[in-house]
């Protein structure tokens, strides 16, 4: 069996595991599952068995990337392996995902993508993933060399609200050895990653690191344990800015006072009115939170608005093309389309020219035309259809249709940063 010579630890039970997600609920009730991502390697079998212990609500999502010939065999066999243990699961394959730039992070977002949307189809409100102690050092150690920012040294959260679905990693405080002996006392078979190993990668030169010097993973998880704690506080505070003093429109901008925003304030709206996974280029945002003016960056346009306000939104330029329009899809990486049984060759994608399909002797739109333009639209035969945001339907079939503002990450996320620590003595807060 892979990896037996790691298995050196305690392996883990629900004395470890379950009070770890009782602090981490409330969770559903019966008929609700909990769904689990599930690579195939030791962690995250480890956290497959812990669950199905835990609870029998529980279904696997297997995501094969399809990146190495071998990949379907081992995702396949790793939904066999999690069924013969009594967890249902679901082989997610992911399609068009190419070799190049950045793949890496093309990869992960897709795969999340993946599997948020099977937590969507089966109603499952949390997504487990089997991150741990050695992962977040490495992540802290990263991070550190990038010059990341308190905010970026907190690492990874317990838990994310991202959409509609939490994810949760409740073995953040275990060891990659005590998880190895987890599926070894299992007798539970595991796919070996040749990537783990791989030194192209950043992620395997920072575990080459760790693995020579034992007290810097720690100290690293200790730090990301305070940093976190400071993420938490400052998220707070900002969260009370907003409340007092952004107005958020559901067609995809927001509307400032005068001053702007804080720069952390100012970059989490950036990065969410363009539809982005990260923030903004630091340097920039601390500029203009210092000295507004009109400017575009990362895709989003900030013009001054009446009363000395401030508009943020999306940069026409930069928005996505229009798409075959269908229940569920998603435009511009921030808006889902909520719609019964659609006419055939209907497109979603930005309204365009108001002039277009604004109503005649409706009076002038509150928004400037600029912002206007870039709010999403139902296409039929190269015609608006509907502009839902705005209240126009040039079709009666269409006055269902809703465009949700579902951007991929908040402004702020609410995470949990070292929330839950298990000790030898139980759960430490």
């Amino acid at each position: 069996m892979p990896g037996q010579s790691q298995d050196l630890a305690e392996p883990l039970d629900l004395r470890h595991f379950a009070p770890i997600m009782a602090a981490l609920g409330p969770w559903p009730g019966h008929g609700v599952p909990v769904a689990i991502a599930v690579s195939g390697g030791a962690d995250s079998m480890a956290l497959a068995v812990l669950a199905r212990q835990w609870r029998r609500d529980v279904v696997g999502l297997v995501v094969d990337h399809g990146l190495r010939a071998e990949s379907r065999r081992e995702a396949e066999e790793t939904v066999r392996r999690l069924s013969a243990f009594g967890m249902p699961a679901r082989l997610l394959v992911l399609e068009g995902l190419e070799r190049g730039p950045r793949m890496a992070e093309r990869a992960r977002r897709m795969r999340y993508e993946a599997l948020f949307a099977a937590c969507r189809d089966m109603g499952a409100l949390d997504l487990l993933v089997a991150h741990h102690a050695g992962d977040q050092a490495e992540t802290v150690l990263m991070r550190g060399r990038a010059a990341s920012g308190a905010d970026g040294l907190a690492a990874m959260a317990v838990t994310t609200p991202v959409h509609d679905v939490r994810i949760v990693r409740p073995l953040l405080s275990f060891g990659k050895p005590a998880l190895y002996a987890t599926v070894s006392a299992a007798g539970i078979a595991w796919v070996e990653d040749p990537s783990n190993t791989d030194l192209r990668t950043e992620r395997a030169r920072a575990r080459r690191v760790l693995a020579a010097d034992a007290s810097l993973g720690t100290a690293l998880q200790m730090h990301a344990r305070h940093a976190g704690q400071g993420r938490m506080a400052r998220d707070r505070e900002d969260a009370r800015w907003l409340a007092a003093h952004a107005g958020f429109h559901p067609g995809g901008w927001v509307v400032l006072p005068a001053g702007l925003a804080p720069p952390r304030v100012l970059s989490g709206l950036v990065r969410v009115v363009g539809g982005h996974d990260y923030p903004p280029a630091r340097a920039r945002i601390n500029l203009l939170a210092r000295s507004p003016e009109p400017a575009t960056l990362a895709g989003v346009a900030i013009m001054p608005w009446r009363d000395g306000q401030w508009i943020v939104m999306r940069e026409e330029a930069a928005m996505a093309p229009s798409i075959t329009a269908c229940a569920g899809a998603v435009w511009d990486r921030r808006f889902a389309l909520r719609a019964p049984a659609l006419p055939p060759g209907c497109e979603m994608g930005a309204a365009g020219p108001v002039a277009s399909w604004w109503p005649t002797g409706r009076g002038r739109p509150a928004w400037p035309a600029r912002a206007l333009r870039t709010l999403p639209a139902l296409w039929q035969g190269g015609r608006v259809a509907a502009v839902p945001h705005m209240g126009v339907y040039a079709q009666d079939w269409a006055t269902d249709v809703v465009f949700m503002n579902h951007p991929p990450q908040p402004v702020l996320p609410d995470a949990l940063f070292g929330g839950v620590q298990h000790g030898p003595s139980g759960l430490l807060s």
